[in-house]
């Protein structure tokens, strides 16, 4: 019997495969609260990387102290390609997760982006906020009108000081 590379059951936003060692080192541990959007239907890009095959089962973003709006949250391949996302969903429950089923994929080894988007500036989600200097040296890309999320992202650099909450629910294929 072989032993995983690592065991994970799922990756989000301050996960050791996304950016989280990067985003505690760089911003002294900045902690997660709520805020609002900072732009209606901008989108922003969280990077990670996978040293295995995972399957993916749903997706999650952490809401904050108000729910409104609508909100996408979804998996980017590198090249801007969306592979999966929620589709607009009404923002529904308050501190707490929101989950999004979806059809289940198998996920390979690679650098893909955690996505999110959210049609108002009137409902929050738990983030961090690094400065924007340390959004861009950690990879993060946006992009404004993305609400729904597009097929393919156009990667712009980020202009806010907003690390959102977003992960994925995941196993390790075997």
């Amino acid at each position: 019997m072989s032993l995983p590379l690592y065991r994970i059951s799922s990756l989000h936003t301050f996960s050791d495969e996304a950016i989280g060692t990067a985003v505690v080192a760089l911003t002294g541990g900045n902690t997660p609260a709520a805020a609002v959007w900072p732009a209606a239907n901008d989108a922003l890009f969280i990077p990670f990387a996978l040293a295995q095959s995972v399957l993916l089962k749903r997706l999650f973003v952490i809401n904050g102290a108000t729910a409104s709006g609508n909100v996408d949250a979804g998996l980017y391949a590198d090249d801007g390609t969306r592979i999966v996302s929620s589709g607009s969903t009404a923002q529904s429950g308050t501190s707490a997760p929101q989950f999004f089923d979806i059809t289940d994929i198998i996920i390979s080894p690679g650098r893909y982006y955690l996505a999110v988007a959210m049609d108002t500036t009137g409902g929050t989600l738990f983030r961090s906020n690094p400065s924007v200097i340390r959004e861009q040296q950690i990879g993060m890309a946006k992009q404004a009108s993305a609400f729904p999320l597009p097929a393919t992202a156009t990667f712009a650099t980020v202009t806010a000081l907003y690390l959102p909450c977003v992960g994925a629910e995941v196993t390790k294929v075997t």
